[in-house]
């Protein structure tokens, strides 16, 4: 005798009803509903109700779309929810003074923390995390370390610090070895210390030099300099200067970036040295950011209300009229600040449309790709799917794409195939694979770093012999080898000696191919370093905003520049260089697309910084390709997504935060640097318990004795 299914009031009801029913709750409320019954669970998961959920719960604009490349809004609700870091892991607390500066290997493996201590440490991300290599700076003069990156291939770790002295402005970078012993493998002077350096490729790098040259000018030079002092022969040049940079009114060039050129031609590029002209376009441009709906009379009368309302006045210290004064300037009350502390960042419609443009390439790369046989590419396909492609795919067409795994930049180093199609998509000082003299085809070419000296350095898979086959039996095939621009970034001032510009130069690659070799720089006897040419270098591109510059990253493809600024008020006028106009204590970050040189997104008072201007130092801030965070001086670190702008987490310490970093290869996972000499490390919630079912602890204890 069979049972009659007992009929309930829900399943009397139609599912828009019950939708509408559903709408009210909680999203973890409909998680639960979803389960009392089949056709609850069938309902329960629609997206349209999930995608009003998921506006409602994180406060969304409904006008801005699912991000590129999701499909699902409830999987956006659990991306932000179950995998954002957030949870509290591993405290590591073996630095004795203020930790400066963190940053993690292209492998994700590794960490490097900056300290005042002097140190340098080096830490392996896997859980347990544990100290892997440590150097003391000190012994070689140094007062601290204040910052780290590793090279493209994690063989070598670039590390900035500062000397002794009280007035010191000068600083140090040093190269160590992280293949067998943690070893110095060369040292290189750097002034002002806060240039900081960077990897121009695999083993050089990119330090400064300032030189007066008169009462409030300067020059600035750009050395290029070997990553290790090994040579062949005594022909071989280990440093070359590149530029040479005009300053005035006490200004320098601060803050190296090197960025990879996304763009074919260079008219993409004018020169735009005059900053008046250019702010005057660049604060236009601003206003159109909000890509709201015209005002009415009635809005605009209401707007100025609330603005009158939130006025306040604030007594700082100004230089006016060749002496310093007391002055009251406008400000934001602290009630407006706390209520915009979380505010998002706002795009304009141009980095949306480009966004599409990214995810519309990326889907036509994954429908071609052959993911499985690319030996890089490791993880489920789910971990693939949020790796984003670069940008160049919307300027590059497919035949300079890795010939294995059809990608531009592989994952772990797929180099296989990657000189296929004649274009140069990574760094041809590590390859075997070189091209002929003429540049018309690929030969099997003598390895530039013998194996005896410095193979050690080298990291490089060698290309398997079915593809150096292909490539030889084809040589028509091959296009003329073309070695891509990079684009040089700093910052810079010129009305006073704050850096509140960023310059932009546009870098001929360096790399020739002379016979069966790749050269970088010329040999010691052609070695000019810039002498023989008269005057300075011109800057491609300059954009002033208006504020102290603290903080400088670039996203994972090089297309925008993340700024973290302390804005100056509002037509100040600056009558000494050497007095700074104040500046707020919000911190601001602009988006900056490098391919369109134009400001596209900015966010307003995002979070707090109290050092006045004359001591301001950095806050450095980290890109994902779905996150963007920042330390603060507030005590806490903070996450939004970058996609949607929202802020999802503030990470607690007890002093300032001064660097914040993600592991390129986990976005669950997040590090934190701090005043309080702590390092921690922030796991999402999903991270969190599978590191629990393998047994280890959320928060493993270090002790602070090594």
């Amino acid at each position: 005798m069979e049972v009659e299914e007992e009929t309930t009031l829900w399943d009397l009801l139609p599912d828009d009803v019950i939708l509408h029913i559903l709408s009210f709750m909680t999203p973890f409320s409909v998680v639960r509903m979803s389960g009392t019954c089949r056709r609850m669970n069938e309902i329960a998961f629609d997206e349209q109700l999930w995608k009003a959920l998921f506006h409602q719960y994180y406060h969304i604009p409904k006008d801005i779309g699912i991000a590129p490349g999701k499909t699902s809004w409830f999987q956006e609700f659990k991306r932000l929810y179950y995998h954002t870091p957030e949870v509290k892991g591993t405290v590591i607390k073996q630095h004795t003074d203020q930790v400066l500066h963190v940053s993690f290997s292209h492998n994700g493996k590794m960490f490097a923390t900056c300290s005042k201590d002097g140190f340098i440490k080096v830490w392996n991300a896997a859980y347990p995390i544990q100290l892997r290599d440590k150097y003391d700076m000190r012994t070689l003069t140094w007062k601290y370390t204040q910052f780290s990156q590793f090279n493209k291939n994690d063989t070598l770790l670039l590390v900035s610090g500062v000397h002794f002295g009280s007035q010191s402005t000068s600083g140090e970078i040093a190269v160590f070895n992280l293949e067998g012993e943690f070893l110095l493998q060369a040292r290189v002077i750097n002034k002002p210390y806060d240039v900081f350096g960077t990897w121009y490729n695999y083993n050089y790098l990119l330090s400064g030099n300032l030189h007066i040259t008169g009462q409030l000018q300067s020059c600035s030079s750009i050395i290029l300099n070997k990553g290790f002092q090994d040579i062949e022969s005594e022909h071989e040049s280990v440093v070359m200067g590149l530029y040479r940079f005009e300053n005035q009114n006490a200004s320098s060039i601060r803050t190296l970036l090197v960025a990879e050129c996304l763009t074919d031609t260079e008219g993409e590029i004018k020169c735009n040295c005059d900053t008046n002209k250019y702010s005057t376009d660049f604060d236009t441009s601003t206003e159109n950011l909000q890509s709201a709906k015209p005002s009415t009379a009635k809005d605009k009368q209401s707007k100025k209300v609330v603005d009158n309302v939130y006025k306040k006045v604030q007594q700082v210290t100004v230089y006016e009229g060749g002496a310093l004064r007391e002055k009251m300037i406008e400000v934001d009350p602290e009630d407006k600040i706390s209520h915009e502390i979380n505010s998002t960042i706002t795009y304009s419609q141009a980095y949306r449309d480009a966004e599409e443009d990214i995810a519309s390439a990326n889907n036509d790369m994954e429908a071609n790709a052959d993911v499985e046989g690319c030996s890089g590419a490791t993880g489920t396909s789910a971990d693939l799917e949020m790796r984003s492609v670069n940008s160049d795919l919307l300027v590059k067409s497919m035949e300079g794409a890795c010939s294995v795994c059809r990608r531009y930049s592989c994952e772990d180093n797929c180099y296989k195939g990657m000189y296929a199609g004649g274009s140069v998509y990574g760094y041809p000082l590590q390859s075997n694979i070189l091209f002929s003299q003429d540049r018309s085809h690929v030969i099997e070419g003598q390895d530039p770093f013998p194996k005896d000296k410095t193979a050690r350095y080298n990291g490089k898979k060698n290309m398997s012999s079915s593809s150096k086959q292909s490539s030889l039996e084809n040589p028509s095939s091959q296009q003329k080898c073309q070695f891509p621009d990079k684009y040089l970034i700093f910052t810079r001032g010129s009305e006073t000696f704050t850096p509140h510009q960023i310059g932009i130069k546009r870098m001929k690659s360096l790399e020739r191919v002379i016979g069966d070799r790749v050269q970088v720089m010329p040999n010691v006897e052609e070695n000019l370093h810039g002498i023989d040419r008269e005057g300075y270098d011109d800057v491609d591109h300059v954009i002033d905003l208006h504020g102290h510059i603290i903080g400088l990253c670039l996203s994972p493809d090089d297309r925008y520049l993340y700024v973290n600024c302390r804005q100056w008020p509002k037509n100040y006028t600056i009558e000494n260089p050497f007095y700074p106009p104040p500046i707020a204590q919000e911190i601001d970050i602009h988006v900056i697309d490098l391919m369109k040189m134009k400001k596209v997104g900015k966010m307003y008072r995002s979070h707090k910084a109290y050092t006045p201007n004359d001591e301001c130092f950095f806050i450095f801030l980290d890109v994902s390709n779905e996150y963007v965070a920042s330390g603060a001086e507030d005590q806490h670190g903070y996450i939004w997504d970058r996609h949607y702008g929202i802020c999802l987490h503030k990470f607690p310490h007890t002093d300032v935060v001064n660097s914040v970093a993600f592991n390129p290869r986990d976005p669950e996972m997040l590090v934190t640097a701090s005043d309080d000499h702590s390092i921690v490390v922030w796991q999402s919630k999903n991270r969190e318990r599978q590191i629990r079912r393998q047994g280890f602890k959320g928060k493993n204890g270090m002790c602070s004795n090594s």
